[in-house]
C-alpha cells in the first residue's frame, strides 16, 4: 500500500513539472504587450534629449562674446561693444556698428609696461584692425597699419590677426601673384611694436592653403 502511495506521489509530482514546462514554453512564444504608458515614457525622454540638443546647438551659434585678459585688465568685446576695464573699472566702452569681433588680445607686447589691447573682426566685408594703449590712467587708440604695396598684391580677404612671441601677425589669403613663390595661398605679415608705439614690418611669410 505504502509503495503504491509514493507512486501516486510521484507522478503527481511528474505531472505538475510536465505543466509548468509547458506553461513556461507558451510564455517565451506569447509576444510582450507594451503599455501604452512605456510608449509615453520612452517618446517623452525622447523629445526632451533632441530639445536639449537644440538649445545646445542654438547656444553655441548665439555667442557674441570675447574677452582677454593680462594682469588687472579685461577687454571683452559684446555684440559689437568694446569694454576695456581695469580692475572692474571702466576705462572706454566703445561701439562699432555692424562689428563682429573675431580676435581679442590683452598684452604688453613691446615690454613697456603699457598694455595694449587689440580688438580684430568683421563690419561689413571690411576687416577692422582696432588697438589701444593704457598709460598713466588714460587710453589711447594705436593705428595699426594697413597692407600695401607688395604685401597686397592679389588680396583675397579671410583675415585674421594672432600674436607669435614678440611680433603681431596680421595673415590674410591672396591669390595670383605673379612676384610670389606660392601664387596664390595664405599671408602673414610679421610687425614688431616698439617701445615709441612705432610698427616694423619684420618678415612676411607665403604660405599654402590648408585646403583641409
Amino acid at each position: 500500500m505504502a509503495r503504491l502511495l509514493k507512486f501516486f506521489l510521484f507522478m503527481l509530482l511528474l505531472g505538475f513539472l510536465a505543466y509548468i514546462f509547458v506553461y513556461i514554453g507558451e510564455l517565451d512564444d506569447k509576444p510582450e504587450e507594451t503599455e501604452i504608458t512605456d510608449v509615453d515614457v520612452v517618446k517623452a525622454y525622447g523629445d526632451s534629449l533632441a530639445l536639449i540638443a537644440a538649445d545646445d546647438t542654438v547656444s553655441k551659434t548665439m555667442v557674441t562674446t570675447l574677452t582677454s585678459a593680462f594682469e588687472d585688465f579685461t577687454v571683452t568685446v559684446d555684440a559689437g561693444a568694446i569694454r576695456l576695464e581695469k580692475s572692474h573699472s571702466v576705462l572706454l566702452e566703445k561701439k562699432v556698428a555692424n562689428f563682429k569681433a573675431s580676435t581679442v588680445l590683452a598684452t604688453d607686447l613691446n615690454g613697456n609696461e603699457k598694455p595694449e589691447f587689440w580688438v580684430a573682426g568683421w563690419q561689413g566685408k571690411n576687416y577692422r584692425i582696432f588697438a589701444f594703449e593704457y598709460e598713466s590712467g588714460q587710453i589711447r587708440a594705436i593705428r595699426f597699419p594697413a597692407i600695401m604695396g607688395r604685401q597686397r598684391l592679389g588680396y583675397a580677404g579671410a583675415d585674421s590677426l594672432y600674436l607669435d612671441k614678440a611680433a603681431i601677425v596680421h595673415s590674410f589669403g591672396y591669390e595670383n601673384d605673379p612676384y610670389a613663390d606660392i601664387s596664390s595661398g595664405i599671408r602673414a605679415c610679421y610687425y614688431k611694436y616698439g617701445a615709441d608705439g612705432s610698427f616694423v614690418l619684420s618678415k612676411t611669410l607665403d604660405l599654402e592653403k590648408n585646403n583641409e
